[in-house]
């Protein structure tokens, strides 16, 4: 390394304590010496920041003219070799000390995937293949720098560590972020919501559900003290590219969390690009392939929650309800006989062995599955279908309002005489609004309901102050649970570390506006009532709605609805 021209090598002779020729030199490096000499090494090399200047240090044993041991230590100012940055140096020293990139952002303050595109760049200017090479490269050349970034807890015992463990020196608060500053800085909460586009009016409630929340944490005084910044980012999710860089954009400005409704079901490849990331990513995709991923690959994914039940169970708790209507003597099928409706999309397989299973078991036979493109223009080939089937139910899966509405409106003018039963879609607002006595008596279930109780009621008051519009009954309060989920994450751990956060929010229960949230199971996803857990305190429930008046009636479970709302839907004009 080359010293800094003009600059000659300073030394001192440290014998057990700081002796006058000793205090006329830093005081932090004077520490390092006597740190030095308690590890009983012969000589040690390192890089030392003063918080000004870099110097070259080495320190090496001798015996005092005294008789006792003594450290004699050369230091020099130096510039820093292979055109480094400080920065660089950090992450070099961390490198060589064994660290992951997820725990080098930890220390650092930065994000996983800040620290990949560093260390490649590393892996270029200093001409190396691997991270073994780099680190090599960093202990030949001497270039690990003390402080150790973040302090010495959890590294090997190198020599320069051994120095720095053995004296009262801390972390140089002006090159790491200590954790006292990372708790004083405010939360960084980022949002992805698919408000453009055709399923836009969903992405409206997700964005008002979470930032209603933020607003009111922070009106209490945030946590400990600090507000949570919103950062609310609004795209197409039929447009890849654009779902990418909406992920970039978040990512670029280092957010504590990520928060979303379900782009990535349509978009898979954002799993990988949160798992670079490396911070905590809750979602509500309600998509068991995803949940499988992270079931499968914990380390990889383990910063995914899927803040809801998969879509694994709609259809047994659509054999479940109707078996309670038939057996309350509510209603009496002809035939039972069921016809399902499903979107052509990558993450709508409602029609699954277990929904076929329970069926059969109940003595109900699905007769036709009718797949439909996103967009559909014209229902009536769909609705002959499903007049030719005369079924006793049709269950209808698909997500984007206007196809919804415009299905529904067709189904009732044909006068189809079975109960219609929506997977989700009926929840959006604009279904009621557009449809008006259309949606009179049709039911719908959602795994991620907002709940018809005093939390429900006092969220439905505030959102209708704040936004002037009543909420829907999934996206909003679902979005609003995930900031609750996160905000109780982080008063709990007083942490902006993302490893602290996922494993309290995997050991912890949550109770939303939507149920109970418990991640901890393996995939990381809720637990759905009463498919999954018998126990509602543990669970979320999978609500059931019937539209009467204009307005949703919860009619199940029991926990959370009464059956006997049910009303028995007059058959369309």
């Amino acid at each position: 390394m080359d010293v800094v021209q003009g600059e000659r090598p300073r030394e001192f002779l440290m014998t057990g304590h700081p002796d006058a020729a000793a205090s006329l030199h830093p005081h932090e490096l004077v520490s390092l010496a006597a740190g030095f000499l308690r590890t009983g090494r012969d000589e040690v090399r390192f890089l030392w920041h003063d918080g000004g200047t870099w110097s070259t240090v080495r320190m090496a044993r001798q015996v005092a003219p005294t008789g006792r041991p003594a450290a004699l230590v050369t230091y020099a100012p130096a510039n820093l070799p292979f055109r480094v940055t400080d920065r660089e140096v950090d992450i070099l020293t961390l490198v060589a000390l064994g660290l992951t990139n997820g725990q080098i952002s930890e220390r650092l303050g930065t994000s996983p995937r800040t620290v990949s595109t560093q260390v490649e760049r590393l892996l270029t200017k200093l001409d190396q293949r691997t991270r073994g090479g780099l680190a090599a490269l960093v202990v030949d050349s001497a270039l690990i720098r003390l402080p150790v970034p973040g302090g010495t807890d959890d590294v090997p015992s190198i020599g320069p560590v051994e120095v720095e463990r053995g004296t009262a020196t801390t972390e140089d608060p002006r090159r790491t972020p200590s954790r006292q500053r990372l708790r004083q800085r405010r939360f960084l909460l980022g949002t992805v919501v698919p408000s453009r586009g055709p399923v836009s009016p969903d992405g409206v409630e997700a964005a008002r559900g979470s930032t209603l929340a933020i607003e009111q944490v922070n009106q209490r005084g945030g946590i400990g003290g600090r507000l949570i910044e919103h950062l609310l980012v609004e795209v197409d999710m039929t447009n890849p590219d654009a779902v990418r860089e909406s992920f970039e954009s978040l990512f670029d400005q280092e957010v504590d969390a990520i928060t979303t409704s379900y782009v990535n079901a349509e978009n898979p490849f954002v799993l990988d690009m949160v798992a670079d990331f490396g911070r905590p990513f809750l979602h509500v995709a309600t998509f068991e392939e995803q949940v499988e991923l992270v079931r499968q690959e914990p380390t990889r994914y383990g910063m995914v929650f899927q803040t809801c039940p998969s879509e694994t169970h709609y259809g047994s708790g659509l054999v479940r309800f109707l078996d309670q209507l038939v057996a309350q003597g509510m209603w009496q099928p002809r035939a039972r006989r069921i016809v399902t409706i499903e979107v052509d999309a990558l993450s709508t397989h409602t029609t699954n062995e277990t929904f076929i299973k329970s069926a059969d078991q109940s003595g109900w036979r699905i007769h036709d599955v009718i797949r439909v493109p996103i967009g559909l223009r014209s229902w009536s080939d769909v609705v002959r279908r499903v007049a030719a089937a005369d079924p006793d139910v049709v269950m209808i899966t698909h997500f984007v309002a206007g196809d919804v509405v415009a299905l529904q409106a067709a189904l009732h003018a044909a006068r189809i005489e079975a109960l219609v039963y929506h997977v989700y879609g009926a929840s959006i607002p604009e279904f009621a609004e557009r449809l008006g006595d259309v949606a009179e008596g049709v039911i719908w279930s959602s795994v991620t309901g907002l709940y018809d109780d005093t939390l429900g009621d006092r969220f439905r008051q505030a959102y209708l102050q704040r936004f002037g519009a009543a909420p829907g009954w999934a996206q909003a309060s679902a979005a609003y649970d995930q900031v609750g989920l996160l905000a109780s994450a982080w008063a709990a751990t007083d942490s902006h570390s993302p490893g602290e956060v996922i494993r309290y929010m995997r050991q912890s229960a949550y109770r939303g506006l939507n149920g109970v949230y418990y991640l901890g199971a393996p995939g990381q996803a809720s637990r759905g009532y009463p498919d999954e857990v018998a126990d509602p305190s543990l669970g979320q429930a999978q609500m059931v709605y019937q539209y009467q008046g204009g307005s949703a009636r919860a009619l199940s479970p029991a926990t959370n609805g009464d059956l006997r709302n049910f009303r028995l839907p007059a058959v369309g004009s």
